[in-house]
């Protein structure tokens, strides 16, 4: 503890006065006088300034306060002027730092290192008051004890270390902060204009940052080496030198994910790697993690209809010819095979049913050929548009109304395409694509049009549908609306987002 000064604090201007005197003083006797103590002129160190130290009472406290000099640029002139500015100030329970940019070249010379975080406060541990340092090399001493991270001489500014100005940079994006104040705990809150951090919360923040640090340098090393080794080594000698690639370590990917967060911007090549390493690795989640990846087929299942959805309703909006409607369904027959009351696999699309071989020539083209995936039977579609007229728009005999001339025209060409199979089955049996299937039923189905709007409409297209036994017809609409019943079975009650997997054992980090 130093000796009280009962007398009133200096000015800064008085400060400055006193202590710019006796730098031109080539020779000054005595001390410095009221408590004011000069630190040792660092002629040779371009980051670091002239600081000194004055005792005074502060708040009705002893305290001692610490000012740092030069000529600095002001706010509203052009040439530079004698400065002196608080720098720091210590009762016993706090000490309190205004960071100021402590190198005389730059335009910013003196003014708060932070911006509008002018004020760093660490409060003092019950128990474990500040001690008030005598002189500049006292204060420095008492700068030791604060948390690793933090400047250590006051002639540089006080602070934190270059590593770790991260840390004010993050609280200046909450507007309104001017003060920092660390104490006791783990917390982290904010009180404007003061932003409260635990010291342990720092402490570990700090060390995470460190973990970080010297991964990334670890990288890079290795990095540049494979660089050397590929660039010289292997281009001089490929069969010597196979070309080296960077080894990925475990809990990496784990980083990088949790690190994204939620509003992650991934590029498709990113996605793709994803997506790979989940393929590679599946046998081992499966036999790790089961619970997690039938959570992500379950995922994976419901985006992928959620798409063909979505494509589907896109594609009704528009008037588009029966290619591109063939097109999406040989890319998606699992779509067709909604058509079906039992499971099938699609044998071909396109499919020539009146030639010798399912791609040689014939006469009679089939959109698609299915099988039934247990027995074996064949059965073909037919695909029209969905602007496919469907009934007739006049009534007869009342309100009936004639099944459109579209439809059964349709629904004649794919009989013929049935007649034609059996006709050439024998011939076609030895084709890859037919084995073991058969023509004893063979099914015929005609996707066309969209299901009427008027109640009379409607029931006239299921008296004529139903009674057809040879020819289902289904359709745009209704396969659509299977669709998203599938997707409503699929997503009712289904739980939350799954919690972040623990992270690997050797993780030490904070984040």
């Amino acid at each position: 503890m130093t000796k009280k000064n009962t007398s009133q604090p200096d000015k800064p201007e008085d400060i400055a006065e006193d202590f710019f005197d006796k730098e031109t003083d080539p020779a000054p006797k005595g001390g410095l006088g009221d408590g004011l103590e000069l630190s040792a002129k660092p002629d040779s160190d371009a980051e670091a300034m002239l600081v000194s130290l004055n005792q005074c009472i502060y708040g009705g406290e002893d305290c001692v306060e610490i000012y740092a000099h030069g000529e600095a640029y002001p706010k509203d002139g052009t040439e530079k002027t004698r400065k002196t500015v608080l720098l720091a100030r210590v009762t016993e329970r706090a000490l309190t730092m205004f960071p100021l940019v402590s190198a005389s070249y730059r335009p910013t010379f003196l003014t708060p290192k932070y911006d509008e975080l002018t004020t760093i406060t660490v409060l003092a541990e019950e128990g474990e008051p500040w001690w008030l340092p005598e002189d500049i090399m006292d204060f420095d001493a008492m700068l030791e004890s604060l948390p690793t991270g933090f400047g250590r001489h006051a002639k540089y500014g006080l602070g934190f270390k270059w590593e770790y100005r991260l840390i004010p940079l993050a609280i200046l994006e909450m507007h309104g902060i001017t003060e920092l104040v660390i104490e006791p705990g783990n917390g982290a809150s904010a009180e404007l204009p003061k932003f409260k951090l635990g010291i342990d919360r720092f402490s570990a923040i700090k060390r995470s940052i460190d973990s970080i640090t010297t991964r990334s340098r670890a990288r890079s090393l290795r990095e540049r080496q494979l660089l050397a080794f590929n660039e010289l080594l292997h281009v001089a000698d490929p069969a010597q030198f196979e070309r080296r690639f960077p080894k990925v370590a475990p809990g990496e990917i784990y980083e990088l994910v949790k690190l994204g967060g939620r509003a992650q911007n991934r590029s498709p090549g990113d996605r793709l790697a994803a997506a790979t390493v989940i393929r590679d690795d599946a046998a081992k989640i499966a036999a790790d993690q089961p619970s997690q990846l039938l959570e992500l087929k379950a995922v994976i299942e419901q985006v992928t209809l959620k798409e063909l959805i979505a494509k589907i309703e896109d594609m009704l909006s528009k008037n588009l010819p029966e290619p591109k409607w063939q097109a999406f369904f040989k890319a998606n027959p699992f779509v067709l095979g909604l058509a079906f009351p039992h499971p099938v696999i699609m044998i071909q699309d396109q499919a020539h049913v009146g030639g010798t071989m399912l791609r040689g020539a014939g006469e009679s083209i089939v959109d698609f050929l299915f099988a039934q995936r247990f027995t074996g039977s064949l059965a073909l579609i037919e695909i029209k548009r969905p602007a496919t007229k469907l009934i007739e728009t006049k009534t007869f005999r009342g309100d009936l109304h004639a099944p459109h001339k579209d439809l059964t025209s349709t629904m004649a060409q794919v009989l013929d395409q049935r007649f034609q199979l059996l006709n050439n089955f024998a011939a076609k049996s030895h084709d890859p694509g037919l084995k073991d299937t058969h023509v004893s039923a063979v099914h015929c189905i005609v996707i066309a049009g969209t299901a009427p709007t008027a109640i009379q409409e409607k029931r006239s297209l299921d008296l004529f549908r139903h009674s057809s036994r040879d020819v289902v017809v289904v359709t745009f609409d209704e396969l659509l609306d299977k669709l998203r019943e599938i997707l409503r079975l699929m997503t009712a009650g289904v739980p939350g987002p799954a919690p972040t997997p623990a992270p690997p054992a050797d993780n030490n980090d904070l984040f």
